[in-house]
């Protein structure tokens, strides 16, 4: 009987250990209403939180996996900005027949996307093969890619924004399906695919034991190596989606555009207990700290709260977040 009290002391243990972000984010969610007399959910204001985290969510995707294997990409703010002036400079006439014509060929509205999306799966693909092949810190390699992709940005657009899209970005990321914006249905999408990818399939399994434990994956015979190029070129894939989900919500973009989503994106996944060291998190509590923190910021909006308090009070929850994953998911 001692036995199976411990075991189950045990279970429930993990269980809240690994839903610890869970709990935390619908006990915010109460506080939120309390504290904002019900407008924090009003279905409006729901709806709104969704549709401004679909971009950072994307991405938080593509930084989860990484993650989990022991390393992160720095590069993934300024590939998601590349493919949108990709996509929004070559395919666009009217953006053509403005300052974009002698930096990017007109290719059409399909093309576009497929090169845009397609660079990005790339450059994730070479963000890995430098990384493993070349045993460069994934810090280092993926700081110096985010370097040459801003010039990349500001070479294409000669440091001017990208205005009036194809029609089709405004459509679609003004569309609704159950009242609910296309690019968060998108980022469902994703998410749910992602999930099901760790969770239930080999792939997932040699993603946590690289990221676990490099050395004994290997001697497991498990390609840690490979595992791990296909997990940057799937990050690579996230951001070049990303880029497309950013044109359509906001109709254009700027070299400068990528702003602050590189700090939100991996503050989220770490709030969300993803562990930096790798082997730990997963999908589900990666999509919770983003919409932790995006509800943490739309809450002081609606208190109107002053920007620099918003940022220091972001701050204060990251390092809380950083300290709470190392006490309870030691190294």
């Amino acid at each position: 009987m001692a036995l199976f009290r411990t075991d189950s002391s045990n279970s429930l243990g993990r269980y809240l250990r690994q839903n610890s972000i869970v709990f935390v984010f619908f006990c915010f969610v109460i506080f939120a209403i309390a504290v904002s007399s019900g407008r924090f959910i009003h279905p409006s204001n729901l709806i709104n939180i969704l549709f401004q985290t679909s971009v950072v969510g994307v991405l938080a995707l593509g930084e989860t996996l990484v993650m989990l294997t022991g390393g992160i990409d720095l590069s993934i703010v300024a590939t998601t900005v590349v493919t949108a002036i990709i996509i929004g400079g070559a395919g666009s006439e009217q953006q053509q027949q403005m300052s974009m014509s002698n930096a990017l060929p007109y290719l059409g509205f399909w093309l576009s996307i497929l090169v845009g999306i397609g660079g990005s799966f790339l450059i994730g693909l070479i963000n890995g093969i430098i990384i493993v092949r070349f045993r460069i810190p994934a810090f280092i390699a993926t700081l110096a890619m985010s370097l040459m992709l801003a010039g990349v940005a500001l070479l294409l657009t000669g440091g001017a924004p990208i205005y009036y899209p194809d029609p089709f970005f405004a459509q679609f990321g003004q569309a609704k399906l159950l009242h609910i914006p296309y690019p968060v249905w998108t980022f469902v999408a994703l998410a749910l695919i992602l999930a099901f990818l760790l969770s239930r399939s080999k792939i997932g399994l040699m993603v946590y034991a690289s990221g676990g434990n490099n050395r004994a994956a290997r001697l497991s015979g498990i390609p840690v190596g490979s595992v791990t190029i296909l997990m940057y070129t799937l990050c690579g894939l996230m951001a070049g989606i990303g880029g497309f989900l950013f044109l359509a919500r906001t109709g254009s973009v700027a070299p400068d555009s990528g702003g602050s989503f590189l700090l939100t994106t991996i503050a989220s996944v770490v709030v969300g207990g993803v562990s930096l060291a790798g082997g730990i998190g997963s999908i589900k509590n990666a999509v919770f700290g983003v919409l932790l923190l995006a509800s943490l910021s739309n809450l002081l909006n609606i208190l109107l709260i002053s920007p620099h308090i918003q940022d220091a009070v972001s701050g204060v929850i990251i390092l809380v977040a950083l300290m709470v994953n190392a006490r309870v998911n030691p190294a």
